[in-house]
């Protein structure tokens, strides 16, 4: 697979010869857990599923026979479109030994998705459930396939595959599987398409080498050993999941616990049978946790730590996780361009636990705030701008997207994240939004995530989304959009009120507030602003005050709960 962007020789000599670039795969450290403790427990997975790691190898191993029986070689993509289950796992292993490219993908991505992905990566093997959550996947593909001359199988999981595709179990061939040849640490070996908001997604391809040093440096600032157990509630189909569950727990020698579809009770119940240890999700999830009746009376846990991606950590919530569960909430930074760059130390004080996104990541990654106008000057501490990362964790651009790659990865090694940061004298960043998460009130900007942070403080908000509406007058006012914790209630007035004595600038009081039942998010837990902004202006959600962008027709928002 032909990379877009290219590591000048100077680092990439500088990562080898600092040990961050070992030219390993995932199957190192897999294969040495397999001799080491071929009896221990490697994944459980849905359904009572449990391998040991000599059972795993043993499926790898015949899938991998199988891939190659389907005509895959070193540098075809077999695309991956399964729940939370140990086949993943398994297709994973099995492509990276015969050298192909694993491309992960989300349940609920559907036909114009996957139409424009699978086509452009030209994916020649895909593997897909035959239903889940009720939605037939094999006839979905039936259609897909004619559009899509590279692909040779489609391998199906749980049932009855439309005509020319196969039964997964028939993946699983039983030969002894010819020598490989050995994989460059250079290789591609993932490639993971965004759901950003572009018109197509971009493909993200990392090697060998930036992944395992991603996960080589979590265990480093987590203190993960094969000791632990993963938790992975997060789809295996996104970055999260995939990077922080799927790969590292097999890079440690670890159990790794996949929960498919999210039930609060049934993770904690997974929490305690399996004894997890630790768990990266986005912050949602352990709200909803600490928010669960079963956790009324503190009791200790063993999740020793809860890596927090993709919102703040309030200190009320750090502060709930510690004394209700026993865990330590670290904050987290990162994108599926560059795995993790930042994390605060379980060690740390509190204020950089939950006061912050974390400091590089250690292992040469670099963190630097730019002017996001002309990304050539550096800002000091505590000045607001684009954050920026490089290293040995960054991935290798985007696959076939020279244009692109060239628009946030920059020839000296920088990638521009679009995600405005402060940085303070200690080198901890604090996220202050996207370059798009902002609110422009007459042509005063703000972010959201300033009110929001606050908003999180308050005993009776259990979730808050800012989100930026449209204004005649003023081009944009903020609405507040708030679930609240159980018997809890929070008035309009009440909130500003309470914005205003902690120093909220009134330009940055929320013009209007909604009370929600839920906040739509993405499987992997980011909320969907841009849903809620939808909802907001079509009328399906009521706001107080009433919503109205065009005061002739008088547009007013109903009720939503």
């Amino acid at each position: 697979m032909e990379r877009t962007r290219t590591v000048s020789e100077a680092d990439a000599k500088r990562y080898v010869d600092q040990g961050w670039w070992q030219n390993k795969t995932l199957l190192n450290p897999f294969d040495a857990a397999v001799l080491r403790t071929p009896d221990k427990t490697a994944v459980v997975a849905p359904g009572g599923v449990r391998l040991t790691y000599v059972e795993l190898d043993h499926l790898v191993t015949k899938a991998a026979c199988g891939l190659l029986k389907a005509g895959v070689r070193k540098g075809d993509v077999v695309s991956v479109q399964l729940p939370n289950c140990a086949e993943a796992v398994v297709v994973h292993l099995a492509a990276t030994r015969v050298g192909a490219v694993t491309n992960p993908l989300l349940p609920n991505f559907r036909a114009k998705e996957l139409r424009y992905i699978l086509g452009f990566a030209r994916t020649k093997v895909v593997i897909i459930p035959s239903q889940y959550r009720n939605f037939d996947f094999p006839t979905m593909y039936a259609e897909l396939w004619r559009d899509l001359p590279d692909l040779a199988a489609i391998y199906v999981l749980g049932g009855k595959g439309a005509e020319g595709m196969r039964d997964f179990d028939s993946l699983y061939v039983d030969r002894e599987l010819p020598p490989m040849e050995n994989a460059d640490g250079n290789d591609v070996t993932v490639l993971i398409f965004t759901s950003g908001t572009e018109s197509t997604p971009k493909g993200v391809m990392h090697s060998h080498n930036t992944f395992m040093h991603a996960t080589t440096q979590m265990a480093r600032v987590c203190q993960l050993t094969s000791d632990d157990v993963i938790w992975t509630p997060s789809p295996v189909g996104h970055g999260t999941g995939f990077g922080w569950g799927v790969r590292l727990a097999p890079s440690l020698g670890a159990t790794l616990v996949l929960q498919d579809i999210w039930d609060v009770d049934e993770a904690l119940q997974l929490i305690e049978q399996e004894r997890c240890t630790f768990v990266l999700a986005a912050t949602p999830f352990v709200v909803m946790l600490l928010e669960s009746p079963a956790l009324r009376e503190p009791r200790k846990t063993s999740l020793r730590i809860f890596g927090c991606a993709g919102a703040p950590v309030p200190r009320l919530i750090g502060e709930k996780a510690r004394e209700k569960m026993g865990c330590t909430l670290i904050g987290m930074w990162g994108l599926t361009e560059g795995y993790i760059a930042s994390a605060s130390s379980p060690t740390a004080p509190d204020e950089k636990l939950w006061g912050t996104d974390g400091c590089a990541m250690p292992g040469g990654v670099e963190l630097a705030i730019f002017d996001e106008e002309t990304r050539t000057r550096m800002l000091g501490p505590g000045e607001v701008g684009e954050l920026a990362t490089r290293g040995p964790n960054v991935s290798l651009g985007y696959f076939n997207d020279p244009e692109r790659t060239a628009a946030v990865f920059r020839e000296d090694g920088w990638l521009f994240t679009n995600d405005l940061a402060s940085m303070d004298t200690d080198g901890y960043i604090r996220i202050a939004g996207r370059k798009k998460d902002t609110v422009n009130r007459g042509g005063l900007k703000y972010s959201s995530r300033e009110v929001e942070e606050l908003m999180l403080q308050h005993p009776a908000v259990a979730q808050v989304a800012v989100v930026a509406v449209p204004d005649e007058r003023l081009g944009e006012k903020a609405c507040a959009c708030i679930v609240t914790r159980s018997d809890a209630s929070i008035e309009f007035s009440e909130m500003n009120t309470y914005l205003s004595d902690r120093g909220v600038a009134k330009f940055k009081l929320p013009e209007y507030i909604a009370v929600l039942n839920s906040i739509p998010m993405t499987p992997s837990g980011k909320i969907q602003k841009f849903r809620l902004r939808d909802d907001i202006v079509a009328g399906a959600i009521v706001t107080l005050p009433p919503y109205k962008l065009n005061r002739e027709a008088g547009l007013v928002c109903s009720p939503s709960r």
